[in-house]
């Protein structure tokens, strides 16, 4: 579901292309020799076939998510909100490929597996990755400054 929302999904988007890309595993579980990057791949094929992502409903939920975001914008009341405000600005600031090697990125698989799973050479994954990495960055220093700032304070520490 996590792949499928990270594509620009709802959360009711994301378990519908679930549940169709667990049937459609089940059908072929003789044949996929990759069942968890299977299911991602599937998922994603049938969330983009969908002509759910229109829905009015889903629309107004977020209209009222951002404004009740509007009096203080980096208050996050829940980890669904936090989810909410990433997958927002992902969804805002990358396109195309460079969104789907983030979302595999994220689910944790290496830019090898991500070749594969796009049917890509894994120099042109990590050039998209480090690509939507740099854009995320900039968006994230002119959209969200005060976030910028806490985060190379928080990187700083790290070092």
């Amino acid at each position: 579901m996590r792949h499928v929302i990270f594509l620009g999904g709802t959360p009711e988007e994301a378990k519908d292309a679930a549940q169709s890309a667990l049937i459609d595993l089940l059908q072929n579980w003789s044949t996929v020799r990759a069942p968890r990057a299977w299911c991602r791949k599937a998922a994603a094929h049938h969330f983009l076939r969908s002509d759910i992502r229109d829905n009015k409903i889903d629309q107004l939920m977020r209209t009222d998510f951002v404004a009740r975001r509007a009096s203080e914008p980096y208050l996050l009341c829940s980890p669904l909100e936090e989810w909410e405000f990433v997958t927002k600005f992902v969804e805002n600031n990358l396109t195309g490929v460079q969104r789907q090697v983030i979302a595999w990125a994220i689910d944790g698989y290496e830019p090898q597996a991500i070749a594969e799973q796009l049917n890509m050479s894994p120099a042109t994954v990590r050039s998209n990755l480090r690509h939507a990495r740099k854009k995320l960055a900039s968006a994230l220093g002119k959209e969200h400054p005060e976030l910028a700032r806490s985060m190379g304070d928080a990187e700083g520490k790290r070092k």
